[in-house]
């Protein structure tokens, strides 16, 4: 009776001794917890901070962004776009951090806040490469839209500014790339803190994997690479070559000395020309239709110096050889509704009459006819020596545009 009394004695201890150890224990994985839950916190603070940055910095930057489009580059479209597109990255910014705001980290359990993480890396990652994407393609179709041409001098137009924009939309999106990468690496840093900690105090430590910068790096580049072959593609010339072997030529292109110019309505062109056309040293075509107004001329009429019994140049004063060689174009300025301008590169004989040609009537006009019809007037300053010319007009389709130059590759 004596042992039985002294073992219950025993197992009252041992109850008691398992009461206050598991009490301790408790005890201690709160105060384990709070310790996390306090370093983690010093790892959040991060986005605290971040979430304050979004609501102060982007405001200012839409302001000042806005400003610049539209008051200073004078583009409302831009303006509002932009202004567009920064109200969404601040409330989707704000809205895919709501889950790491202090509150919310310290109601959240470890478990969750992992989890909160997690989802908070993927979704920064879609995010930055959407946005970048957004931006990039914006400064395209700004660039797009303004690629003025840098000079309208006959003797100096060429391609240049189109290469030049496709270097610096590709210069461009070097820096955007560069800015998405230390912005992502500098955010899912501090995210990979936070799950590391988490998994240590859980004995069960992550490994840090480069899986998911690779493939955001993979989507950046996938997407300035498609922007900056859109780039070239949309600014490229397009070239249309005489065939090395083939001198034939139609004969319809001819250069003249202007003499004297007018406008006139289209009705009474005729007796006009009929008029100017009884001079031997002259001949009389027309030229440009003017927009039609009821109250205004719509025609104009150019008389044109006989150089010999004709044009100065032209296959016939060649001897029936060819005067073009090849013609260079962009769709860029026609898509976006205006003059699109034709560079035409000529042959070797037809450049050095070009050359002495522009040379004796520096300080005059000159035009350019097909077909006996002025297709453009040019004041000529200095003697051209690269054999080439360029002249500008509006069309109407890219088949217009196409046909006109596969005949002016003929003459």
């Amino acid at each position: 009776m004596e042992n039985q009394e002294n073992n219950l004695n025993e197992l009252d201890q041992l109850k008691a001794q398992y009461e206050e150890l598991k009490q301790r224990f408790e005890q201690q994985e709160i105060i384990n917890d709070r310790l996390m839950k306090s370093t983690i916190q010093a790892s959040a603070n991060y986005f605290s901070k971040y979430r304050k940055a979004v609501m102060i910095i982007y405001p200012i930057n839409t302001v000042i962004g806005f400003a610049c489009f539209t008051y200073l580059g004078g583009f409302l479209p831009f303006g509002l776009a932009f202004l567009l597109l920064m109200v969404f990255s601040i409330v989707f910014e704000l809205w895919l951090t709501r889950n790491v705001k202090r509150q919310a980290i310290e109601n959240a359990d470890l478990l969750t806040l992992s989890k909160n993480m997690q989802k908070l890396k993927s979704g920064y990652a879609v995010y930055t490469v959407f946005i970048m994407a957004l931006i990039f393609m914006f400064i395209l179709v700004y660039v797009l839209k303004n690629n003025g041409y840098l000079t309208s001098e006959i003797a100096e137009y060429n391609m240049a500014p189109n290469y030049n924009a496709i270097w610096s939309i590709c210069f461009v999106g070097l820096l955007i790339l560069i800015f998405a990468i230390l912005a992502y690496r500098n955010f899912v840093g501090h995210c990979n803190d936070v799950i590391r900690q988490i998994g240590s105090y859980d004995g069960k430590p992550v490994a840090k994997s480069p899986r998911t910068f690779l493939l955001f790096l993979g989507s950046m580049i996938a997407v300035f690479g498609i922007g900056i072959l859109l780039t070239h593609f949309a600014l490229r010339p397009t070239i249309y070559a005489r065939a090395e072997n083939d001198f034939t030529t139609e004969g319809k292109l001819e250069f003249w000395e202007v003499s004297a110019d007018t406008v006139v309505y289209e009705k009474d062109a005729p007796a006009l020309m009929e008029s100017w056309q009884n001079s031997d040293s002259l001949v009389v075509m027309k030229g440009m239709r003017l927009p039609v107004d009821d109250n205004q001329p719509d025609l104009r009429l150019y008389a044109l110096k006989k150089s010999g019994n004709g044009p100065a140049i032209s296959s016939k004063v060649l001897g029936g050889k060819p005067l073009v060689q090849r013609v260079e174009t962009s769709t860029s300025g026609r898509n976006s509704g205006e003059d699109t301008p034709i560079i035409v590169y000529m042959m070797p004989e037809a450049s050095a009459l070009w050359s002495e040609f522009t040379d004796e009537v520096k300080g005059h006009n000159i035009a350019l006819s097909m077909d006996g019809e002025v297709v453009q007037e040019w004041y000529v300053n200095c003697q051209i020596s690269n054999g080439q010319f360029f002249f500008i007009k509006n069309w109407s389709s890219d088949d217009e545009l196409e046909e006109y130059c596969k005949k002016l590759v003929r003459q």
